[in-house]
């Protein structure tokens, strides 16, 4: 369990200062925390009923009990005319309905009419990926930096041969891989474990880092890859260390860490690679998450279209 005194804010709890209602949230936190959700999306959870609770407050109503869609949707307009980004008013009513979800579920409530509220439609930006040159253009740069580190050559070898959240590869141990194998054990969002296959350069860069190491990392308990102080390499500086390649190598300033395993993911399709297959070793719940690739993949075939067919859009404009 997590400390839920530190995780309810204190401005949620005084809205009502009601030992009841107070009592229900505490329950509600307990509940959110089983569902293996991270600290920041409870907390972001919370700091959304703050709104709810202070408009349910307004109006006389209780949060503890069934709100009409009528009394909601006055709600939902305000939120929507606060001009904030869509991503948050999705998030917002998110929360809402995840409260009125569980009180229906732990009978508090009879009814759930927040069901009956429609999230708008998120619009989905097409990810920006790398391409297969700016791929080969960005390794040769670490392979020929001055200061040569084979960590940073192993670590983003890894993710683009993976196609590794960047927080995934920054807790990978030495004995999640098995070389025989070629394949890593992931530990992914929720706790959920999936296996993921290296490529064979992948497993060469990672064998001479270990073999090369000055460090005390052949104990398969050990991060594989680590910071000064022997610990695991944060996400943050994961980040940092392709940022600096990216901008010694003259990439676009545009890609990312995560643009690594949006790249995995366009060019196993391109290469034919089953949307499935893709799915799994992305670790995505739904394959919806997954099919945003198929619309990268068809943005890039159409760029290669009008490069190279004497009859495309780019050559009749001439």
């Amino acid at each position: 369990m997590i400390n839920t005194r530190k995780e309810i804010p204190l401005k949620l709890e005084n809205i009502f200062k009601d030992k009841k209602i107070n009592s229900i949230i505490n329950e509600y936190v307990d509940y959110l925390d089983s569902k293996s959700l991270s600290k920041n999306t409870i907390r972001n959870y919370l700091y959304d009923l703050i709104e709810y609770f202070s408009y349910c407050k307004k109006n006389n109503l209780s949060p503890s009990k069934s709100v009409r869609q009528q009394d909601l949707r006055p709600l939902l307009s305000h939120i929507i005319s606060t001009g904030i980004k869509q991503s948050s008013v999705i998030r917002k009513i998110s929360s809402i309905k995840s409260f009125c979800a569980f009180l229906e579920r732990f009978n508090y409530s009879k009814e759930n009419h927040s069901s009956l509220l429609s999230i708008p439609k998120k619009g989905k930006k097409l990810p920006k990926i790398f391409s297969k040159n700016e791929i080969n253009t960005l390794i040769k740069t670490i392979e020929k930096h001055p200061k040569r580190n084979s960590r940073d050559e192993a670590l983003i070898e890894m993710i683009y041969s993976t196609g590794m959240r960047v927080g995934e590869a920054s807790k990978i141990k030495i004995g999640d891989i098995d070389f025989d194998k070629s394949e890593v054990r992931v530990l992914g969002k929720g706790k959920k474990e999936r296996i993921v296959i290296l490529s064979n350069e992948s497993k060469q860069k990672i064998r001479n880092y270990l073999l090369n190491s000055k460090r005390n990392i052949m104990l398969n308990s050990n991060p594989l890859f680590q910071n000064k102080d022997g610990g695991n390499l944060s996400p943050r500086s994961i980040q940092r260390i392709i940022k600096k390649y990216l901008l010694i190598s003259g990439l676009d300033s545009k890609l990312s860490t995560h643009s690594l395993r949006h790249s995995f993911a366009t060019h196993l399709l391109d290469g034919g690679a089953d949307i499935k297959v893709i799915q799994q070793l992305l670790g995505h719940s739904s394959p919806e998450t997954t099919k945003i690739y198929t619309q990268v993949s068809t943005k890039s075939m159409k760029e290669i279209y009008n490069k190279a067919h004497p009859r495309s859009f780019s050559k009749l404009k001439n």
